[in-house]
């Protein structure tokens, strides 16, 4: 009763935590609202960003208005995704009234800003010259130049500061804002159906227009128009003929600059369900089913080669060796043709360094696991982009809530490989600390040298002490509780004994090459994930919205596969040449697709990225790739190791059973 009992209590605080996770994700806008005519809509300013600088600014450190109630941050809108990502959602001075058409509307409340001193002229140069974006968020959906009603292939969000001709630098203080609505009647919110039912003829009797709206696109046409404050504001749309006089306001000391916009409504057959589906369209989707064909059939032919060599060769190199044992042939024959069963004696001795190679497989486990039920929890849609930094802080959580994997596993493996569970508090201390601690080391120095450019993508002190309570306090006592589960579960036994004194390995023949073996393992794995992965990397660093996450699992699981048959046939290959030491390099073999994908993040910075300016855009881009490229080494790595572990273990046993 009592284990029972501490089991439910161990359910409810995971529950707890989960439901505190999900709670996070809560934003405005990310759940059906209706509006009536004239309803107030805030519009919120969210960080400015630059994809030639990839530091996110807080939107008000711009010489921009502000609202006459003073800057406030939305607090619901925070969670440990979006402060790691540097997103920053305040109140702004925009406000709309629903199907209201407001035209040559006033942003700053004293009618102007500036006048404009040298400080604040040389800031807006320099964001103009960085390509700075203005974002800004009207119920949740986020501001574009684009059409949404166009067949858009990319579709990036927010506005330019500004622009430049010649060695002049113009600011686009005029806004021409088009809000997307689709017509209800009430029917998302059970009151206001009721109400709408019960009240519908006294409303239509006051000539009220029953309908609410929704919002399902924001659109914006920003330009750039020279004013006096003071002055009436006219309304002007820019780009429409006939405008062609308008001078638009230079940026210069002492300059006073009108901040001005109108907005617009369009009806529209969009639904709310699908409003986000402009934002999200991404290109090629021919181009990613035929990757993902090409993936399928490379598997295909990797699977019949290993079935194969499973199933052929390894029956045919069994039967040749019973009927030498049979026949009563010598050893030298049996060398001969015997191939990998003479290292049975020695293909279960522990190797050097056992405990490090332990921790990095339940490392690596642990991040299949987390990486499995995020890109599952993703694709269903319980990750969407309305809810901004859901998916970054889903992936910290599970990857907190399963360090009990790492723990298990690790402590299991090394146990495996040493045959006793002696010092399994070494292993689980060492998983703890060892790939939490190298990303913790990183992420300080990034924030480092970041803190002193004031960008919001510089992690304040409370984050660092939550992550730390998620780390000690958490994700340790998961780690230990994971050794002592596994030191309770009895080790697996060999198929064969141990000899005491180890056989010399032979000098490798070209074929089983150590070099040529790690080199050639991680090829087709990559082929397999290459394509997909420009489009998410031109999507992660140029800007562009990506939810293909049904993609991204499907040639993840792709490259699993390969992955894992590369690893079970190059391991045969390495036993059939009497080199017994498998249990590092099936590791490092299968970790090898890490070192492609990082020659090709050094290939996407000098073609795709090559607008990153300054050492700072280029370090924070290498330490985050660095980082990404460690994750898939350690991934990948545990599954070519696991698949060797199968495999040497399986074919062994048959020997033995023969």
């Amino acid at each position: 009763m009592q284990r029972l009992d501490g089991q439910r209590l161990l359910g409810a605080v995971l529950l707890s935590v989960l439901l505190c996770g999900v709670s996070a994700y809560y934003v405005p806008g990310a759940y059906p609202a209706e509006f009536q005519v004239g309803d107030l809509l805030p519009v919120y300013a969210s960080s400015l960003t630059s994809f030639d600088t990839e530091l996110p600014l807080d939107y008000y450190s711009a010489p921009f208005c502000k609202p006459a109630e003073g800057v406030k941050r939305i607090a619901n809108t925070a969670n440990p995704g979006t402060i790691l990502e540097g997103i920053r959602i305040e109140n702004s001075p925009y406000n709309f009234s629903m199907k209201v058409k407001q035209s040559g509307l006033l942003a700053c409340p004293s009618g102007s800003y500036g006048p404009l001193d040298s400080k604040e002229v040389k800031l807006l140069k320099r964001l103009i010259d960085q390509h700075y974006r203005v974002n800004l968020i009207l119920d949740n959906l986020p501001v574009t130049v684009y059409n949404l009603l166009d067949e858009t292939e990319f579709l990036r969000p927010g506005f330019e500061v500004g622009y430049k001709v010649g060695d002049k630098y113009y600011i686009n203080n005029h806004l021409v804002f088009n809000v997307l609505v689709y017509q209800t009647h009430g029917e998302y919110t059970a009151a206001r159906k009721q109400y709408v039912k019960s009240e519908l003829a006294d409303i239509k009797a006051l000539g009220v227009d029953p309908a609410y709206y929704m919002v399902v696109g924001f659109e914006v046409s920003p330009c750039s128009i020279a004013r006096k404050a003071g002055e009436d504001v006219e309304a002007i749309v820019c780009g429409v003929d006939g405008d062609s006089h308008i001078t638009p306001q230079e940026i210069r000391e002492g300059a006073d600059i009108v901040f001005t916009y109108d907005v617009f409504w369009q009806d529209s057959k969009i639904k709310w369900a699908s409003r986000w589906d402009a934002y999200l369209r991404m290109p090629g989707g021919k181009v990613h089913w035929f990757s993902i064909v090409n993936s399928l059939l490379v598997v295909l032919v990797m699977a019949t080669i290993v079935a194969m060599i499973l199933v052929r060769t390894i029956r045919r190199d069994l039967a040749k060796y019973e009927s030498l044992m049979v026949d009563g042939t010598g050893p030298g024959d049996a060398r001969d043709e015997a191939g990998w069963k003479l290292v049975a004696g020695d293909v279960f001795r522990a190797p050097a360094n056992s405990a490090m190679l332990a921790v990095q497989v339940g490392t690596g486990v642990q991040i299949l696991a987390t990486s499995l039920v995020t890109l599952v929890l993703a694709a269903l849609g319980f990750l969407s982009p309305a809810a901004r930094g859901a998916l970054l802080t889903a992936g910290m959580l599970f990857f907190v809530l399963l360090a009990g994997v790492a723990g298990f596993v690790a402590v299991y493996v090394w146990g495996l490989m040493e045959r006793s569970f002696t010092s399994w508090q070494a292993v689980c201390a060492r998983v703890a600390v060892y790939y939490p601690g190298i990303n913790l080391l990183v992420f300080t120095v990034l924030n480092l040298v970041i803190v002193h450019t004031g960008s919001t993508g510089a992690v304040p002190l409370g984050m660092y002490f939550s992550l730390g309570c998620a780390w000690f306090l958490v994700a340790t006592p998961l780690t230990f509780l994971g050794g002592m589960i596994a030191v309770r579960v009895p080790l697996l036994d060999w198929p064969v004994k141990t000899n005491q004194i180890p056989r010399h390995i032979p000098p490798a023949p070209l074929s089983a090459n150590p070099v040529l073996l790690f080199l050639a393992a991680g090829v087709l794995p990559f082929g397999t994930m290459f394509i997909e992965l420009y489009f998410a990397m031109t999507s992660l660093w140029l800007g562009y919205f990506y939810y293909l996450f049904g993609f991204v699992l499907l040639i993840g699981a792709l490259t699993c596969v390969i992955n894992t048959e590369i690893a079970v046939l190059c391991t045969y290959v390495q036993l059939c040449a009497e080199d017994y030491a498998w249990w590092w390099r099936s590791f490092y073999r299968g970790a090898s697709v890490s070192l492609y994908i990082g020659l090709y993040a050094l290939g996407f910075l000098m073609s795709s990225m090559s607008s990153l300016a300054g050492f700072i855009p280029i370090f924070i881009y290498l330490c985050y790739m660095t980082l990404f490229v460690l994750a898939f080494y350690y991934a990948m790595g545990a599954l070519g190791f696991g698949a060797s572990l199968w495999f040497v273990y399986s074919i062994f046993k048959a020997v033995k059973a023969d």
